[in-house]
């Protein structure tokens, strides 16, 4: 495993798929352990591929991924969610600014402030994704009804909100609403080159080159909020940032880690923003479902494009 320098605002996990090729089995552990925090599990309906994701612990189902047997959709949904519910990853049209080559999207309710990438494709997506997942967390918690005399305090918040100050509208802002996310195939060396001075034989240069010669977004990916830039350094200048918008930062990144000439078991580091996590407000699981949704997506892409052809 290749040393990294340690970011404690990253947690991170080691995804494991299992060397039984019937158990299509894949655990996901915190890295440095051995305890397995969730694993996924595939099962087959009447008309569907139906995948448990799991926590462990308490062997509860927390997210299942569903698939058809024919054609081509991938929809996540929780157990709580009414029937018919469901969050979907759609394909992104070429016409959109946001589209690349095997790219993702899926809407979910957060509780960050979100700004859609405006183009009639894009938007249209969004309201189709946006309506379909309102009805599961973060929802906070509803008020209770008391009946007290009025007081001071009261009074004051009373008329914050007919005149409303800048904490008033804050807290307004963080309640829960949709956000688009961009899940898209990421490019780096699956195998660093040498440093400079460094002497190498010809078998692992011949193997860097083998492995860095596939595509190298065949299995890495990142997942983040569209419309949402890294925040501004200190110093740039605003024309700068208006000509040259800011790339946002990944949500999730995923690295593969598959060795070379190995089919029957796949491996990968999962790092998650802790802080960006704790703005949106949605469970760790959820975006592991929605990680390992897409990472057989993209290990399966061609008969993905397959089914949509039919």
């Amino acid at each position: 495993m290749q040393n990294q320098i340690h970011n404690p605002n990253l947690a991170r996990y080691v995804m494991q798929s299992s060397d039984v090729i019937s158990d299509l089995r894949i655990n996901i552990f915190e890295e440095g352990h051995d305890n397995v925090i969730w694993y996924k599990e595939r099962f087959l309906g009447d008309n569907e591929i139906i995948e448990h994701v799991v926590h462990n612990q308490t062997s509860t189902i927390c997210w299942t991924i569903h698939k058809p047997k024919r054609g081509w959709y991938i929809r996540i949904r929780a157990p709580s969610f009414p029937p018919g519910v469901a969050i979907s990853l759609l394909p992104i049209p070429r016409t959109s600014p946001s589209y690349t080559d095997a790219a993702l999207s899926l809407s979910c309710l957060t509780n960050a402030p979100s700004t859609v990438i405006h183009s009639p494709s894009t938007s249209k997506m969004s309201i189709d994704s946006a309506s379909t997942v309102h009805s599961y967390p973060p929802t906070p918690p509803p008020a209770s009804i008391t009946i007290t005399p009025p007081t001071p305090q009261s009074i004051s918040a009373r008329l914050e909100e007919i005149s409303p100050s800048p904490i008033a509208v804050q807290k307004r802002a963080s309640r829960p609403q949709a956000t688009q996310f961009l899940l898209a195939p990421h490019s780096t060396s699956h195998i660093p080159g040498p440093h400079p001075g460094e002497q190498t034989s010809f078998i692992t240069r011949a193997l860097s080159m083998f492995k860095n010669g596939r595509p190298s977004h065949s299995a890495s990916f990142t997942i983040m909020p569209l419309g949402r830039p890294s925040p501004q350094p200190p110093g740039s200048g605003h024309r700068i940032s208006q000509i040259v918008p800011m790339t946002p930062t990944p949500l999730l990144t995923f690295h593969d880690r598959t060795p070379v000439l190995t089919a029957a078991s796949a491996t990968g580091l999962l790092e998650i923003d802790r802080a960006e996590e704790r703005i949106l407000g949605v469970d760790t699981s959820f975006w592991i479902a929605v990680a390992l949704a897409y990472w057989e997506f993209l290990e399966d892409r061609d008969s993905y494009l397959a089914a949509v052809s039919d």
